[in-house]
């Protein structure tokens, strides 16, 4: 065999392993960490007032990349990955999740595809909302709370852990210095009746989860980064290491025992919906059949214009 026959096929070698490596092992085999449904439900239950009665979301950037980037072993298909807006209505008003996304920030993040008319609707959620929460502290899922043109009047409708001021301070927007003061949460915690934060750190050391219980029954976890693909819960695997160990550094064993423990939870009780943080494709071809409809303000035109 000859020397540059060796050397392709060392090549070769060398390269398969790093695609493996890097965006296909799922990481080290890790117990499913326990979410207890009935200990939420409890907690859904335990604050008096009216459950949430609707979700609806939209979607405020767009962009294109490879499946397995986000849930590693599933592929270089190119997969649509979005910046999405949830509100969840309340008798006593709304709460919105995740917030968006300024333009600048999500072009310098890669997204090819932005919507100022979504952001604007999302900033009005914010402005009649009762209530603002985050999945956790990355740019794109609070940036468009930081970036409000009318921050001081909602800043205060924030609600933000300890763990996670220390993230928006990072950020180093000047609206952080107008923060009220965080809280602190125990693992398991009701803010509004029917919706309750799960701490889940792993993706960032201050994630959370966001269980919401409608009052016709219905039960749904905001999984956020945890899971930004149904893929994510349904095989389980975590976000590849390319983005994981390198790209956007996360603790991938506790994420992976996270993805573990809501496929666990999902299997036991087949009515539960884990909402993915990025999954353009779930939202729009499983969102209304869950009861997670488009925002009314964007179904007459195309969301993204």
């Amino acid at each position: 065999m000859g020397k540059i026959s060796k050397f392709m096929i060392v090549l070769l070698a060398v390269l398969g392993f790093a695609y493996y490596w890097l965006l296909v092992n799922a990481g080290p085999q890790v117990p499913a960490r326990r979410i207890d449904l009935g200990a939420l439900r409890k907690a859904a239950d335990a604050m008096p007032g009216g459950k949430p009665t609707a979700i609806t979301f939209a979607t405020v950037a767009m962009r294109d990349v490879p499946g397995a980037a986000l849930a590693a072993g599933t592929g270089l298909r190119q997969i649509t990955s979005a910046i999405t807006a949830w509100r969840i209505e309340t008798p006593e008003g709304s709460i919105v999740i995740d917030p968006g996304i300024s333009e600048v920030d999500a072009r310098s993040m890669g997204f090819e595809v932005y919507s100022p008319r979504a952001q604007q609707l999302v900033n009005g959620w914010m402005d009649r909302a009762a209530m603002i929460l985050f999945t956790h502290a990355h740019i794109d899922h609070v940036g468009g709370f930081l970036d409000h043109p009318r921050f001081k009047s909602i800043e205060g409708k924030a609600v933000v852990s300890e763990g996670m001021m220390g993230n928006i301070n990072a950020l180093w927007r000047e609206n952080a210095r107008l923060l009220h003061a965080p809280r602190k949460f125990a693992a398991i915690e009701a803010v509004a009746p029917g919706v309750v934060l799960i701490q889940t750190p792993g993706h960032t050391p201050a994630s959370e989860m966001i269980y919401v219980r409608l009052a016709s029954g219905r039960e749904y976890i905001f999984a956020g980064d945890t899971a930004s693909l149904a893929a994510n819960v349904e095989i389980p695997t975590p976000r590849s290491r390319l983005l994981a160990d390198w790209l956007v550094p996360e603790d991938r064993s506790a994420v992976m025992g996270w993805l573990k423990g809501l496929k666990a939870l999902k299997k036991e009780h087949e009515d539960l919906v884990i909402v993915p943080s990025h999954d353009a494709e779930w939202v729009m071809a499983k969102g209304s059949e869950y009861g997670i409809t488009l925002a009314p303000e964007l179904r007459k035109a195309k969301a993204i214009k």
